[in-house]
């Protein structure tokens, strides 16, 4: 089985809208109340040899789940992987293996810097992803399971991400999920200002697609969410009504546009309920756009008349067709994000030397002080001022004798093992 590259000790294993289906990638969303439970059981109780999985980072949205993760034994760490995968996704391994990507060392860290970009979303170049990834490393922090390694990973990431944004025309076109929704309901319904929107979930992406509608042109939105007075607070920015969760088939017979975006784990707009309401309703066309993963509304209503059902990822098919940008933008962030993993590799390569740089820099510290004292007790009494000049010129000789040696071993080449060129530098002054 292949191993790590010894430069850069890291793993990634996902799932995204390209690879899987929506049906297989809700079975693997994690709500941010998960993220430390699921970091903790993937990592594992540490034991006398340390833990397999170092460090790890869970990156889930409603469009990919990537886990990234710091492991120096990358064929126990990679089985260790796939097995946690397939368990969450209630599958075998082999059939996960038919849809999952596995990235190793440098591939890992560049697919990082591709997704933080916007390169690898539903819809290309959209904000949100950006900040998806810095809650990622965030919550990690907070579990205690980002260590050194993935704190700076994400980093540049993070930096890749908003170069492409603000050196590139990538995203300037500020398409999104929910300017989708908004081009669908206008070729359903032609102008919005006479139609009602209904939120289903009253969390960010529902009051991002409800301010969506309201600009253009819709008037009236009505918001159903778990949490009353949740609900209240969004139908106050946005002048909205709340209505009861518990009355959703009564609220279905006045809307046009059903938003749904709860964070559920379980079906909450159900076939029956629908196809009653579009009853009462005398056929009127109803559209419902669901936004979340796992999926709110059941599949099934897709096959009632009248109703158009579009999910997260016909919505990006969507997108894709009509808002994709140019080659040339998609090169100049992909040149983005192979400029921040050489920074990455640099970052790694200077870490890995840093044992060996410190004990040059103490046993140059060690002579420099021996032969100081001994030079100031040959030379007699001298004033502060001759103390400090020969003090000083020590320092200086270190400096200028350390500063190529040191500045080689941070510029390796990433592809090189140290290695030899730490036994050859210990030999050559010595350290042991």
């Amino acid at each position: 089985m292949e191993m790590i590259p010894p430069s850069i000790p890291i793993l990634m294993i996902g799932l995204n809208h390209k690879v899987a289906p929506v049906e297989v990638r809700e079975r693997l969303a994690f709500g941010p109340e998960r993220v430390s439970s699921v970091l903790h059981e993937l990592m594992g109780e540490e034991d006398s040899e340390g833990r397999l999985i170092e460090e790890a980072v869970l990156l889930s949205t409603c469009n990919r789940t990537e886990i990234y993760v710091h492991a120096c034994d990358g064929a126990r760490a990679e089985s260790e992987l796939r097995e946690f995968f397939a368990r969450h996704a209630s599958l075998s391994v082999d059939r996960l293996r038919t849809m999952e990507y596995f990235l190793r060392g440098e591939d890992a860290a560049l697919h990082l810097m591709q997704v933080s970009a916007g390169l690898d979303s539903l819809i290309l170049g959209e904000g949100e992803v950006l900040g998806q990834v810095r809650s990622a490393s965030e919550m990690a922090q907070a579990a205690g399971a980002s260590g050194p390694m993935l704190s700076a990973l994400f980093r540049y990431a993070l930096q890749a991400g908003k170069r492409a944004r603000t050196e590139t025309p990538l995203g300037q076109g500020n398409i999104s999920v929910a300017g989708v929704v908004v081009e669908l309901a206008e070729q359903v319904f032609g102008p919005l200002k006479d139609r009602t929107a209904l939120l289903i979930g009253a969390g960010k992406i529902s009051s991002i697609t409800a301010r969506a509608l309201v600009k253009a042109g819709l008037r009236c939105i009505l918001i159903a969410n778990r949490t009353y007075e949740r609900a209240q607070k969004l139908a106050k920015s946005l002048d909205g009504t709340v209505v009861h969760f518990d009355a959703l088939e009564d609220t279905l017979t006045q809307a046009d546009i059903v938003i749904c975006s709860t964070g559920a784990p379980h079906v909450v707009l159900h076939a029956d309920a629908v196809s009653r309401a579009q009853q009462a309703r005398h056929g009127r066309p109803l559209l419902i756009a669901d936004l979340a993963v796992p999926r709110d509304a059941d599949p099934q209503i897709a096959s009632i008349p009248g109703v158009r059902l579009t999910n997260i990822d016909d919505l990006g098919v969507a997108a894709r067709t009509c808002h994709s940008p140019t080659a040339s933008v998609c090169q100049a962030v992909e040149e983005i994000a192979h400029q921040e993993l050489e920074d990455f590799c640099r970052w790694v390569n200077a870490r890995r030397c840093a044992p060996l740089i410190e004990a040059l820099y103490q046993k140059a510290e060690t002579i420099y002080q021996a032969e100081v004292a001994q030079t100031l007790r040959r030379l007699g009494p001298l004033t502060p001022h001759q103390e400090h000049l020969v003090q000083a010129l020590g320092k200086s000789i270190i400096g200028k004798l350390l500063h190529e040696p040191v500045t080689c071993l941070h510029e390796l080449p990433r592809e090189q093992d140290i290695s030899t060129y730490v036994e050859v530098v210990q030999r050559l002054y010595g350290i042991r």
